[in-house]
């Protein structure tokens, strides 16, 4: 696609996104909702919104080309990104529920289910793609070397000579018997052939027959063939089948993607050639420009110097480094205005310092405010509103960057009518633009001039530095004041006085050792695992169709493929991908995956390390038995391991049967494995992680209920339950992994007969079941026999179903979790209510 294509892109987020703003930055506060069921239907409009906005905004910043834009939509897209993990949030505690179901939300908006699919954005592996490349490179050498926890495979017995004899001398036999059985056939096919000459007679050859009989063969297999076509033309017409060029790789799809590729290789040209020109620009404007500017401020600063003297009859003190210099006074402000803000920064650090001295009063006055805020909150019902979100102001800065209403100094400063909505056609190359290079570079230079240290070593003193020294002498020689330079600043001394006091830090155990040394030590002791490459969008599943019909008739539907993978992308990929967005949303540390075996919780896991390219370490107790063993290796064990992830973030520690971690009572087969060393030190050491560290803890189990269940919540946040796939999720399951394993999707294989007799089987069993049936033999036969649901269910048969009573362990264990709990609260609650109302009824009918 072009350039324009993703400029009308834009366009329509950009209006989309004005709405968005004007609902979340009303010019009035609104007034909170109290109806729960209205809230929600505001929240999940919100939240569909802004996924449809983040699919535009992911395909511009991935495809765009022009550099100066693509820093802005960055900005936009994680500020997007970061609102929709904030909604997620609110929803939760809206609902007390993980999963949330707006079918009739997208049927009011008229979109598809696959609308709400939250986004990945590329950038997360393709602008770390040398890195991830280098680092899988050391880890495949590494391993290569050693292969970590795997045992050397005992060789087999070598055979006694007289049996391997016997075994050749035996398949030699059966060779020489094929080759006498065919020539006997052949020999006794020539003698019949020449016998029927003989007592026949040798007949003239009939050209007209052999064309008819050749016409007959061939016209059959053309009208066979005509059959064919028309059958599938008409179940693609009525909706049973795709079209032809969408089962398979297109050449309009190759080329598409292949022009992808060639506009990423322009991406990084064109940044290379930005970042030149950001230099020999700034060169340029120094050496030009540099001189009169230095001269113009100097000019200023005397200015404001005389006009102080005559409105106050003293000179002004110069502003402080810490309050930014002289550039206070380049705001297009009065000389009294300018005084006045002077005046006020000064209050403001004599107050920081007044309440550091009486802290304790401070204490105090904070614990009164916060009982009248309870009482007033207790005296009013505020309903439901909207929480205050950390990204909508940066979403709204870049939107009207973009736009073109920049703010700076609250002056407008239009951008390029290019940006604001124009054609794109006119732009064709989207190489930089020299003006806002030139523009920005002015600014950076006036205050390098005016204030900072310069970069060049031949430059001329600071402005601020020179004009200090001048009003000095003014004083000296008009006013025959002294200096006061004698104390540091206010704001410099209370700077001072802080960095004396910090907080206590974690204690290195490992000072001298770099970290390319402690990754090959975990590395080789089999903690930091490979990773294989599966994708989220392999987790396939369906739609939960009737989520708000099921919630509206009380009765709690089972969550969809659909629904499980939107969560692994909002808790998990979202955050661990981007920094700005995992600093600034709701912090979520720790994930528990539960449910049943074979339901996908390890294939999750890979999923998320392979979407963002995260370490893996394994921390299972089966995986940890035997290393480092002591209180000390304890201790050693876990520095490493949080030292490594942080320093190579984005990490996913992950821990596999973790309630055994947290066992309630040790098996006495598991008690040598030590399965509970990590019980006190894994919480107290992700406590330490701060918004900051991307680094996840993913912890997956089947069996959560043989575990101290406060213990488990306290190291796991967020507990999500992965259930068995419904109809529609089987479905698609079993279509995917016959075709994935080469089969063909024939009429005598009834899909929906099989997806409805595999209730109660996890996607694992599916798997095995695929992969048993369709051997390299069964698919040589394919073109023979298609395939049929029989031999799927035959080995599917074999497989260990998930039980009723399985499930209703885990549903009555989730019940009590801290959400489960809330929840369950919640419903009482309710049902006491409406209790509550069926009484008064029956009063008010008796009166």
């Amino acid at each position: 696609m072009s350039s324009s294509t993703y400029g009308k892109l834009w366009q329509e987020s950009q209006v989309v996104l004005a709405e968005l703003l004007e609902k979340e930055l009303p010019a009035e506060p609104r007034k909170p909702e109290r109806n729960a069921a209205l809230f929600f239907h505001t929240l999940a409009i919100l939240f569909v919104r802004y996924v449809q906005v983040a699919r535009r905004l992911e395909a511009c910043y991935d495809q765009g080309v022009q550099p100066q834009k693509r820093p802005v939509l960055r900005r936009l897209l994680d500020g997007v990104l970061g609102r929709l993990l904030e909604l997620k949030q609110e929803l939760v505690d809206l609902q007390l529920s993980e999963y949330h179901y707006m079918d009739h939300v997208l049927q009011e908006l008229g979109l598809d289910p696959a609308d709400l699919e939250v986004p990945i954005p590329r950038y997360f592996l393709s602008e770390r793609a040398k890195v991830l490349q280098e680092r899988q490179e050391v880890l495949t050498e590494i391993l290569a070397r050693v292969a970590p926890g795997k045992s050397v495979a005992t060789p087999r017995p070598s055979m006694p000579r007289e049996e391997a004899v016997r075994l050749v001398q035996m398949a030699e036999r059966m060779r020489q018997g094929r080759l006498r059985a065919r020539f006997m056939r052949e020999i006794r096919r020539d003698e019949e052939r020449e016998r029927k000459v003989r007592e026949g007679g040798l007949e003239e050859p009939n050209r007209g027959q052999a064309a008819i009989c050749v016409q007959k063969v061939w016209k059959g297999c053309l009208q066979r063939r005509l059959t064919q076509q028309n059958r599938q033309q008409e179940m693609v017409f009525i909706g049973m089948a795709l079209e032809p060029q969408l089962m398979g790789t297109s050449p309009a799809t190759i080329r598409a993607q292949l022009g992808e590729e060639f506009r990423r290789m322009r991406q990084s040209d064109y940044e290379a050639e930005y970042q030149d020109a950001l230099h020999s620009i700034r060169e340029a404007v120094y050496e030009v420009e540099g001189p009169s500017m230095r001269e113009e401020m100097k000019a200023q600063l005397r200015q404001w110097f005389i006009e102080c003297h005559d409105l106050t009859g003293r000179f002004p003190d110069f502003p402080e480094e810490a309050i930014g210099g002289s550039s206070v006074l380049f705001a297009q402000k009065t000389p009294e205005e300018v005084r006045a803000e002077l005046d006020l920064a000064d209050i403001k650090v004599d107050k920081k310092k007044d309440k550091e001295k009486g802290k304790e009063k401070g204490k105090k006055e904070k614990e009164v405010e916060k009982k009248k805020a309870k009482e007033k909150k207790s005296e009013e019902d505020e309903g439901l509103k909207l929480a205050p979100s950390k990204f909508i102001t940066t979403i709204d800065q870049a939107f009207q960057e973009y736009t073109g209403i920049g703010t700076d100094n609250n002056q407008p400063q239009p951008l390029p009518a290019l940006w604001n909505g124009q054609d794109e056609v006119i732009h064709f190359e989207q190489r930089y633009e020299a003006g806002l290079i030139r523009a920005e570079m002015q600014k950076e230079v006036a205050a390098e001039i005016r204030l900072q240290h310069s970069w060049h070593s031949f430059a001329p003193p600071q402005v601020d530095e020179m004009m200090r020294e001048e009003l000095q002498n003014l004083r000296l020689a008009v006013d025959l004041e002294g200096s006061k330079r004698d104390k540091p600043p206010k704001a410099q001394r209370s700077a001072k006085q802080k960095k004396g006091k910090k907080g206590k830090k974690e204690k290195d155990l490992t000072p001298d050792r770099t970290i390319d040394s402690l990754y090959e030590e975990l590395v080789l002791q089999g903690i930091v695992v490979k990773s294989p490459k599966v994708p989220l969008s392999a987790y396939s599943g369906d739609f939960c169709y009737l989520g708000t019909t099921l919630r509206l008739a009380e009765t709690e539907p089972i969550p969809s493929m659909l629904d499980v993978r939107q969560n692994i992308a909002l808790y998990a990929i979202l955050r661990l991908g981007s920094p700005t967005v995992h600093e600034l949303a709701p912090l979520v540390r720790s994930i528990l995956l539960v449910g049943p075996a074979g339901t996908g919780k390890k294939m999750l896991v890979h999923a998320v390390c392979t979407e963002t390219g995260a370490n893996l370490f394994d921390l299972s107790p089966e995986n940890l038995a035997g290393k480092y063993p002591g209180k000390s290796g304890l201790q050693m064990l876990v520095h490493l391991i949080f030292k490594v992830a942080r320093a190579l973030q984005p990490s996913v520690l992950w821990v596999g049967n973790a309630e055994k971690t947290f066992y309630k009572k040790v098996p006495k087969e598991e008690k040598e494995l030590d399965p509970k060393r990590l019980k006190k030190d894994l919480p107290k050491a992700l406590n330490l992680l701060t918004a900051a560290d991307r680094v996840l803890l993913l912890g997956t189990s089947r069996k959560p209920y043989l575990a101290d269940i406060k213990g488990l919540c306290k190291a796991y946040e967020r507990i999500l339950i992965i259930p068995r796939p419904d109809y529609a999720s089987r479905y698609v399951t079993w279509q995917r992994l016959i075709q994935k394993h080469g089969g063909l999707l024939a009429d005598s294989l009834d899909l929906s007969a099989l997806a409805k007799v595999s209730d109660g089987y996890s996607q694992g069993s599916l798997v095995q079941a695929v992969q048993a049936v369709l051997s390299e033999r069964r698919l040589l036969q394919l073109p023979k026999r298609p395939l049929a649901a029989s031999e799927f269910l035959q080995m599917l048969a074999r497989a260990e179903p998930i039980y009723p009573e399985e499930e209703e362990l885990l549903r009555d264990w989730y019940t009590k979790t801290p959400l489960g709990k809330k929840k369950l609260l919640a419903v009482e609650e309710e049902k006491r209510k409406a209790a509550e109302a069926k009484v008064k009824d029956k009063k008010k009918k008796k009166k």
